[in-house]
């Protein structure tokens, strides 16, 4: 792949090898030029647009993030984050007061620390699940979340990629595990969308949120919310708004009503997803609803993702290599389009240093520690790939990377 591959093309800082894809995302240019006609179009008259012709854009873009996440638009609205779409849940989420809510140590920070919050609230107890590192298993994930269940766990909070460790968390035994023993379960997919093929109609946990700027490439601003029948007839967003008491048209849900409308906003980020998808796969004019076979668009899709994998785990065993590390963090089918290698812990090594002087040397890649702001905690050496990447951006890393350690030393 290079920066020109799919008909692509992204500004990036000239001289930068960006291997941080995951963090925030990065939106083709030819994407950014269509959100600023949109804007430009609803600048002419903002009362037709967002009053009138909002919701039927909105419920087309909707449709089309269907066909992607395997799930019916019932279930599905747009929210402005994943760390959005969480606090949500959290807040209007009933358990009794002493519950355990169990998540993984390789958790987002974020993520922890609104469970916290929730808990501290709510009268609940969080428990952080140590997983091992490495992995030499898939079902060691569930194993561990059985092994720290209490009779008071009530719900598990689970990363499906999980952000320091870029490992993908089985999420049907975690499903099934909470079924059998009558917990619940929320997924932080931040990573989820276009990382990997997403069946949320078939896994059904009992919610979803997944980030659309990140590996789908919409504008910053851009999630949705899946949430799992009949929890979403109750599910109140944190701005209640004009949704709350507005005129259900013919097929519309309250559910859409509320969370489509958090107040006056830009919705150009959630409406770029059929644009941004057209321009991922390299071709127009397939988007609309089609028959249940596999449109040609997802083929090509999937198709992309695995390239994506295959160039992390390209530059996964280069680094393992330059650090003379003998394995990785886990099986290859935990990892997709991001990969992570262990560094000294938190304490010995400066993270913070070392992201600056690799910066210094032209990459812009992430070390990030298992827990932030805790001595002797792992952490790691993160890389994202995407479109724009190639193999000899992740070969000059891994030669990089030990002169790095060596400035910093």
């Amino acid at each position: 792949m290079n920066r020109d591959a799919l008909g692509l093309h992204w500004d990036l800082e000239p001289g930068l090898t960006f291997l941080n894809h995951g963090s925030f995302g990065l939106a083709p240019r030819e994407l950014l030029q269509w959100r600023f006609r949109l804007l430009k179009e609803m600048e002419r008259d903002p009362v037709a647009f967002l009053s009138a012709e909002l919701q039927p854009r909105l419920d087309r873009a909707r449709q089309v993030l269907a066909r992607l996440v395997g799930a019916s638009t019932d279930q599905l609205a747009f929210v402005p984050s994943t760390t959005y779409g969480l606090n949500e849940l959290l807040q209007r989420l009933e358990l009794p007061e002493g519950s355990e809510v169990l998540l993984p140590d390789h958790g987002y920070n974020a993520t922890t620390n609104l469970v916290r919050f929730a808990c501290a609230q709510r009268g609940w107890q969080p428990r952080l699940v140590p997983l091992p590192v490495p992995l030499d298993a898939p079902e060691q994930v569930a194993e561990a979340f059985a092994a720290a269940w209490s009779p008071n766990t009530r719900l598990l909070v689970v990363d499906h990629i999980t952000s320091p460790t870029a490992l993908v968390l089985p999420l049907e035994p975690l499903i099934t595990l909470a079924r059998q023993r009558g917990a619940r379960i929320l997924v932080d997919g931040a990573h989820g969308p276009g990382s990997l093929p997403l069946r949320l109609q078939d896994w059904q946990p009992d919610a979803y949120v997944g980030n659309l700027h990140k590996w789908l490439c919409c504008p910053r601003g851009s999630a949705f919310l899946w949430v799992r029948d009949p929890w979403q007839e109750t599910l109140r967003p944190l701005v209640v708004g004009h949704g709350a008491n507005a005129p259900l048209p013919p097929g519309a849900s309250r559910f859409h009503l509320e969370h489509d409308w958090l107040g006056t906003a830009d919705p150009t980020p959630w409406l770029a997803l059929p644009e941004a998808l057209r321009l991922l796969t390299g071709k127009m004019g397939d988007l609309e609803p089609a028959p249940p076979e596999a449109p040609p668009w997802q083929v090509r899709f999937e198709a992309l993702m695995e390239a994506h994998r295959q160039l992390a785990r390209q530059g996964q065993s280069l680094l393992l290599q330059a650090l003379a590390l003998d394995r990785p963090l886990a099986p290859t089918a935990m990892q997709v389009a991001m990969a992570a290698v262990p560094l000294a812990p938190v304490g010995t090594l400066e993270g913070p240093a070392l992201q600056a002087q690799l910066k210094r040397m032209g990459f812009q890649v992430p070390v990030i520690p298992l827990r932030p702001h805790t001595a002797g905690i792992p952490q790691f050496l993160r890389i994202s790939c995407f479109a724009y990447n190639t193999v000899d951006d992740l070969e000059r890393l891994a030669c990089g990377l030990p002169e790095a350690l060596a400035a910093i030393a």
